[in-house]
Formats: C-alpha cells, structure tokens, sequence
C-alpha cells in the first residue's frame, strides 16, 4: 500500500459521526458540513509538516485543481488536502453558503482530524473562506497563500453575475425530463451563452448540470449561493471587520488580466494581513489553468519556509 493511500484510509477512518455537527469561532454556533475530499501524498511528503489545505472557487470543485495538486504533491514537501466546499462537488448542500460558513466548515475538518496547523491555499470564493479561517482562528493557520481574491471591494460587473445562479434555479424545471445529460446540457446552453463572461465559465456550467432519477440537477446550490451572496461576495469586508490581523506570512498570487483584484483591493487586504508578499503572473482570472507551472513553483517555494 502506497503511503498515499494509507494516509487517505486513515483520514477516511476519521470521518465524522453521524448526526449534525457544529463548530462555533466566538459565535453563535454553526452547522457544519462532511466534504468531501481528496488526499495527494508521495513517499517524500513530510508529515511533520503542515499539510497544504485547498478550497477551490465558486461553481468549482477539487477536481479542477487535480492535476495542480499531483504536481504539488510530486515537486513539494508537503501532504495536500483538498476539498469540496459546501454546495459544490460532492460535498453535501446546505441552505448556508458564506465565507464564514465555509470557514467553520474548514475548521471543523481540520478539528476533527486532529491536524495542528494547515497551510491555506485558496481560489476565489475559497480564498475568502479561508481568509476568514485565518482571521477567526490563527492558531490553526500556519500560513496562507490565496489566489486572484481579497477581502476588497469586487466590481459591479463581476456582482452582477448573480444572474448566472438566478438563470439556474429558472431554467432547470423548463429540461425536458426524458432528456439524456447531453441533450440537457444542449438544451440549457443557449440560456448561459448570452450572459457568460468567457467559455471556460460556461462550460464550468455545463458541467455542473447531472441527470438524477427524477430528471436534472446542479451540482451546485444556486438558492444557497444567492442567499450568501451580500456576504460572499458585496460585502465580504464587513464580516471580518474588526478582527486582529493575521501576521503570518501570506502570499497572493495575482493574475495581470484578472477582473478580481485591483491596487485598492491590495492595500485593502494589507490591513488584514500585513506580511503580505505579492506575485503577478501572466494571466486572466484562471491563474491555475493558464500558468499552472508558475503558480506550482510559487506555492512550493512559499510552503518551504
């Protein structure tokens, strides 16, 4: 057996038992979810070390960073966990979807399994979540490393893409049932064609349609994302206000084209992390997918300290 997949058997014997679990930072307590997740470990992998800690981005899962995470696991020292956040994937859904819920979420996996400290890497909408981790609970954060997000204000173009989760929640009762996945995914198209900033993202959302035995589905849980969506993402600054700053280190990695970070957003997160190092890479708001050898070696090199 390789070690890999032991430590993946022994995080699967550690799973949660039955019954709602919650985990309260100073709050009233939250509900917590089960995600789901996925271990990348070599026989090289430092277990002393802080594993690396992954939430990915809106209407995204831990299979988009797959082939990241293998790369990370093959050229760094460190055990990755990655995982589904809350109403993505095949983590379960939940009527609560914030960066805070999502934190909670992190926190109480990280809890469980009795792991001392993570290293935080997280993508858009996850990078706020565990921002918010870092913030709430320093202790369990070594350092972080978050991608294309800050705490700052987002544009009004890219608040607007609420309408994206609206146009799923009105045009999945309108699928033919009898359809198969690929007739639905057609039939839906035109829908999203028009209102998509960029392919990718629209087959992002093909993707996330299924066929279930009563017809369709989403992956995702666009009811839940527009009801977190104030806190998510228009006013996400408001949650942490107020919070110690998380003196670590931490790494943004910044794509040049990204419609997400501006140079007010960088002074903003500034405030709440003040040993911040910035990195622009050549890129849109995909960082990942157009430089994912360059964004490997920064994580790397950043996990080494």
């Amino acid at each position: 057996m390789t070690h890999r997949h032991l430590l993946a058997r022994q995080l699967r014997a550690l799973r949660y038992a039955l019954g709602p679990r919650y985990y309260s930072p100073g709050d009233p307590a939250i509900q917590t979810v089960d995600m789901a997740y996925s271990v990348y470990k070599l026989p090289h992998s430092q277990l002393k070390q802080p594993p690396i800690f992954q939430m990915h981005g809106l209407n995204g899962s831990r299979a988009h960073w797959r082939r990241i995470n293998r790369q990370l696991a093959k050229r760094g020292s460190r055990p990755i966990i990655a995982v589904d956040v809350r109403n993505h994937g095949e983590t379960p859904h939940s009527p609560d979807h914030t960066p805070r819920h999502m934190a909670a979420d992190a926190a109480a996996f990280i809890k469980y399994h009795k792991i001392k400290r993570v290293l935080a890497l997280g993508y858009g909408v996850g990078a706020r979540a565990l921002m918010t981790l870092a913030l709430r609970n320093p202790g369990m954060v070594e350092r972080g490393i978050f991608v294309d997000m800050t705490p700052g204000q987002l544009s009004k173009e890219i608040t607007k893409m609420s309408i994206v989760f609206k146009t799923m929640l009105d045009v999945l009762p309108t699928i033919p049932k009898k359809s198969t996945l690929s007739e639905g995914r057609m039939f839906i198209l035109p829908s999203f064609a028009k209102i998509m900033r960029s392919d990718l993202e629209l087959i992002l959302i093909m993707h996330n349609l299924k066929k279930t035995t009563s017809g369709f589905a989403w992956r995702t849980n666009p009811q839940a994302i527009l009801d977190g969506w104030q806190d998510t993402l228009v006013d996400f600054e408001k949650t942490i206000e107020g919070l110690p700053p998380f003196v670590n280190e931490t790494l943004l990695v910044v794509g040049t084209n990204t419609g997400y970070v501006s140079k007010d957003n960088v002074e903003t997160m500034k405030k709440y992390f003040p040993n911040l190092s910035v990195e622009y890479l050549e890129s849109d708001d995909r960082v990942h997918l157009d430089q994912p050898d360059k964004l490997i070696k920064l994580i790397v090199n950043f996990s080494k300290g």
